[in-house]
């Protein structure tokens, strides 16, 4: 994983505390994570890790080149978009500092579990194989499925037209067969754009709409806003579009990750959620994905948990599930 910080004066202190979470694993008074597995079923309230919400500072991991969301800007040291702007309103409600780092989706995982993030905030989809591994808040942002393709091509306008196609998608998404562990899950992932498609993974977005620009693929596969984001980046604006025909009906809701246990935090980080919901979620969308809701009054229809959904996944979050 490639480290950068939004806040160059917390760099050194991220660091060393990344460093000194990853020594700590055998356990010992300053060790922020769960010091042993309980015993039982029930955890007792000496068996509760102590708060992440005690530190100063917490290390967050974000996507950095995923626009929409969270892009690091070449002019200063700083990550902008949706994700970066949720990140702020928790610190400022929570009162701790974020250090971002940059994590590619296949990690997300592992940095919870050595203890080198506290948070990850990363177009983060909650899933039942993600959920045995880590714990999830309930959902800030729910989003269908869809393909980018470039605009000076014709062969694709409806998702039949897909099939037999090289599509890239990503390591450790919800469009690789393999971040399912159910063999059904993961032949349902390799035939909801066709069974004779040709799919490829990246380690990134980027790297995938890089390849679609180039003619290695016709398609990009995975969520549709994050396909916006890209759509809409003046970098890629006038050579790539979202089909918008095609919705492919796997939905996914993006949740905070923490690392197991921590279930008092994540409550915590629930309360905050609904708030930002309630507040800033409407503002945050049109300022960051501008294009999608120049194009429709129904945004947050589309990408918005309803309270209803908000409740419902909330009582499986944080490890209730």
């Amino acid at each position: 994983m490639s480290c950068t910080t939004r806040r160059p004066r917390l760099a050194a202190a991220a660091c060393l505390l990344a460093l000194s979470l990853t020594a700590a694993c055998g356990g010992g008074s300053g060790d922020r994570s769960d010091d042993a597995e309980p015993s039982g079923d029930r955890v007792t309230k000496s068996e509760a890790p102590p708060s992440l919400f005690t530190e100063k500072t917490l290390n967050v991991a974000v996507k950095k080149g995923q626009p929409g969301f969270s892009t690091r800007s070449e002019e200063e040291d700083d990550f902008a978009g949706f994700e970066a702007q949720l990140v702020e309103f928790l610190a400022s409600k929570l009162d701790f500092k974020a250090a971002d780092w940059d994590v590619q989706s296949r990690d997300r995982e592992n940095v919870l579990r050595d203890g080198s993030m506290d948070l990850v905030v990363a177009t983060y989809s909650v899933t039942d194989p993600r959920d045995k591994e880590v714990d999830f808040t309930a959902p800030y942002f729910k989003t269908y499925q869809g393909v980018l393709i470039r605009k000076d091509y014709t062969g694709i306008k409806t998702l039949a037209d897909v099939d037999g196609k090289r599509v890239c998608s990503v390591r450790g998404s919800t469009g690789d067969p393999d971040s399912e562990q159910d063999d059904k899950a993961k032949k349902a992932i390799r035939a909801a754009l066709g069974q004779e498609v040709v799919a490829e993974l990246r380690n990134s977005y980027k790297t995938c709409v890089g390849e679609l620009i180039n003619g290695n693929f016709e398609a990009v596969w995975t969520d549709k806003i994050i396909l916006e984001g890209f759509a809409q980046d003046p970098r890629y604006a006038d050579k790539v579009e979202v089909a918008r025909d095609i919705t492919v009906k796997n939905r996914q809701f993006y949740g905070i990750g923490l690392r197991e246990g921590r279930r008092a935090d994540c409550r915590r980080l629930n309360d905050v959620l609904e708030d930002f919901l309630q507040t800033r979620w409407s503002l945050a969308f049109q300022t960051y994905f501008p294009k999608v809701t120049a194009r429709t009054s129904a945004f947050e229809q589309d990408y918005k948990p309803t309270d209803s959904e908000f409740r419902k996944l909330k009582q499986t979050s944080c490890g209730a599930k």
